[in-house]
């Protein structure tokens, strides 16, 4: 029932949703500088990535075999204002998979703007008796601007060519776009709000609230979706290794979990995480 549920709910169950305990905490919003899944999650984010990272994350749906999926992000500093950018995501099992994988250079213009682009393939394999394994190439582009110290706004598109995905009916991977704005409260708080928007479907809000506890200590929290998914996040930072945990509880279906873990050389002990 929970798979029967999943499939009349989800175009595609990776794409395009965000991938990380970090953005997942933070009510699945994509824009967030301190996210090690900005090279997958949101391309002006990205530009401000401060240090070479890699990251490897796990998420569980529902506790239900079969609806888990694994993601890597990557990013490496060309120079001091570009970016390269590497996310990979891959859901499902032998009968059934998705997997994503995005290329993103991202290029900070100057100290409160920057922006990015990135080409998506995504590799869809239905059932082989029935129908042959779908190839896709799109691409998204963002940006991130801060009005002053204390806003930030970021916008985001997603497959605005709206790729085909069948000729029957004509069906397509849809068209979406992220609207963030980010309260930063104090040098410790931020606050955030994302507006979600399928193209010829209804958007949906996602609220956020970040806490930067201590130099190591993160903690976050916010709500999603429809109907309403609340979850919270944590992330500790132990020289050059973070730790990131975060959890949501769907009312209907059960929790969903996610962890990972970001290596990031010569990391400095005062920055936030």
């Amino acid at each position: 029932m929970i798979l029967f549920f999943c499939a009349f709910n989800c175009e595609a169950t990776i794409f395009p949703n965000t991938q990380g305990p970090v953005s997942l905490g933070f009510g699945t919003i994509s824009a967030f500088k301190a996210d090690p899944f900005s090279a997958y999650n949101h391309q002006g984010s990205l530009a401000f990535a401060k240090k070479n990272s890699v990251s490897f994350g796990f998420q569980s749906q529902y506790f239900v075999e079969g609806l888990n999926n694994a993601s890597l992000a990557a990013n490496y500093k060309i120079n001091q204002t570009q970016i390269l950018g590497i996310g990979y995501s891959f859901f499902g099992n032998q009968y059934y998979n998705e997997s994503l994988l995005k290329v993103s250079l991202a290029k900070k213009f100057s100290s409160h703007f920057g922006g990015g682009i990135s080409l998506d393939y995504l590799r869809l394999q239905l059932p082989k008796e029935s129908f042959p394994v779908k190839n896709l190439l799109t691409f998204e582009a963002g940006i991130y601007t801060s009005f002053n110290k204390d806003f930030d706004v970021a916008l985001q598109l997603i497959n605005p060519a709206r790729v085909p995905l069948a000729n029957y009916n004509d069906e397509r991977l849809p068209f979406i776009t992220n609207t963030t704005l980010i309260y930063n409260s104090t040098s410790k708080l931020s606050i955030a709000a994302e507006w979600n928007q399928i193209m010829n479907s209804n958007g949906y809000l996602k609220i956020g609230i970040n806490y930067q506890a201590s130099k190591k200590l993160s903690i976050r929290a916010g709500i999603y979706n429809k109907p309403a998914n609340p979850c919270f996040g944590i992330s500790y930072k132990s020289k050059d290794i973070s730790i990131h945990l975060a959890f949501a509880m769907h009312p209907y279906l059960n929790a969903t979990s996610a962890g990972a873990i970001t290596y990031c050389p010569n990391n400095s002990k005062d920055e936030k995480l």
